[in-house]
């Protein structure tokens, strides 16, 4: 039977426990299981509740209704139809241990704030086994003559950790459980990996993203180096690369092939993972032209990583890297274009040197007169740029750009919707550019 614990309060439920408790329940998990504890029930899902020692307001209005749930308790239910247990105890201890940062705004009375008392570790898995024991209890209390829950194995198992409980051994435990459950996770990704490897799927989606995902926090200054991706996503977009029914493609970096590995499961079947190992080290203390070179070939080990994973076209990987390196990552490249029979109009961005911002340049061509107009619109964020200018409608005498749905709170305070006037533009002596020809 696999136990699943979860601690339970207002606005919350669910998530380890912290610090060196974080893998106990594990630890539990495996006597048992070694023990021979049998049960006739799969899932037991184990619940500690308690009162927050502080309610924010966002949640304020729920805690009368958890109040009431909370006192009512210990809550069981036994499901022998799909054989799972659900029990749910009080456990007021663990209020301050769960508490993110203890408020002076405590209610007064509380009992969750009376009776935590900022308690050892030690203590608190002393406590966590007493749970343990009247969950079991109150299971026993519940079975029915069909029902098996072998509730002396499972007392004598949780009794024989008790007096292995100090420090010492909540550190250790702590540490070999963390890393048999990363070797678990390490061996599942690449597990999935081979099955991606031996699989041929049929190549008939076009590529739309490309996004770096650091192991580690990128500096503020060092975000403009994502947008090599951007201009790698661009050149394979003209490439037509086609993926097997994903259209987004994420590589993760970190500082070893495991680190990588474990945080590069994809949730749906839209996007896909690869990998790329970049010590943080390394990137950090290194020459700007070398930190933009080592980016580059980060983004294109991930990417080769995909294609030999799923057998996609290396060859147009490699050329489009290459062109990007040849381009730079601080020249200004195309963004979005429109144009008709009499006009051409294009949105270009170039990146600001160790900023997290582009420069937005804007571009009227007037096909029959040769006329150009082009002006600095401003500098923004590259994703809000995307939003920003999502369409552009175009006539001979109008230029209407849209964002697109549900950017009002993230354009607030900037024209959302943007008009220009055609000729006004062309003839706006600041913006007019010189036919060189």
């Amino acid at each position: 039977m696999k136990i699943y614990l979860h601690p339970t309060t207002v606005g919350r439920t669910g998530g380890p426990l912290n610090g060196n408790l974080k893998y106990l329940d594990s630890y539990i998990q495996s006597e048992l299981d070694r023990s021979g504890f049998q049960s006739s029930f799969d899932g037991l899902w184990f619940g500690i509740s308690f009162m927050p020692l502080y309610i924010s307001p966002g949640i304020a209005n729920m805690e009368e209704g958890y109040r009431s749930f909370y006192d009512s308790l210990p809550y069981s239910r036994l499901n022998r139809k799909n054989k799972t247990i659900d029990v749910t105890v009080k456990a007021p201890e663990f209020a301050e241990h769960f508490q993110e940062a203890i408020s002076s705004k405590k209610k007064a009375g509380s009992e969750s704030a009376t009776e935590s008392n900022s308690k050892s570790e030690t203590e608190l898995a002393q406590i966590l086994l007493d749970k343990y024991l009247e969950v079991a209890d109150v299971i026993r209390s519940k079975l029915k003559k069909d029902d098996v829950f072998d509730h002396k194995t499972f007392k004598t198992v949780i009794e024989s950790i008790r007096p292995k409980l100090n420090a010492d051994f909540l550190i250790s435990t702590s540490n070999s459980e963390h890393d048999r459950q990363q070797q678990a996770e390490i061996e599942i990704a690449e597990n999935k990996r081979e099955e991606r490897r031996k699989s041929d799927l049929v190549k008939d989606t076009l590529i739309r993203d490309i996004r770096l995902y650091f192991n580690y926090d990128l500096p503020k200054k060092l975000f403009y180096l994502r947008r090599y991706a951007e201009i790698v996503l661009g050149l394979l977009i003209r490439k037509n690369f086609l993926c097997p029914h994903y259209h987004h493609l994420y590589i993760r970096i970190a500082n070893t092939k495991e680190e990588a590995i474990i945080n590069a499961f994809p949730i749906e079947d839209w996007h896909t993972y690869g990998i790329a190992v970049l010590k943080e080290e390394v990137l950090l203390h290194a020459a700007p032209s070398v930190q933009q070179s080592l980016v580059l070939n980060a983004l294109k080990d991930g990417l080769l990583d995909i294609a030999e994973l799923d057998k996609l076209d290396k060859t147009k990987i490699i050329e489009a890297i290459k062109e990007a390196e040849e381009i730079g990552i601080l020249s200004e490249i195309l963004f979005r274009a429109k144009e008709n029979n009499k006009i051409a109009f294009v949105i270009s961005t170039k990146t600001i040197f160790e900023h997290n911002e582009d420069e937005i340049f804007f571009t009227i061509l007037d096909k029959q007169t040769n006329r150009i107009a082009r002006w600095k619109f401003g500098q923004e964020n590259i994703f809000t740029i995307a939003g920003w200018f999502k369409t552009i409608n175009l006539t001979n005498k109008k230029i209407t750009i849209k964002p697109r749905a549900n950017m009002d709170l993230v354009l607030e305070g900037k024209q959302k919707i943007i008009e220009l006037d055609v000729e006004k533009e062309l003839a706006d002596p600041v913006k007019i550019v010189l036919n060189q020809e």
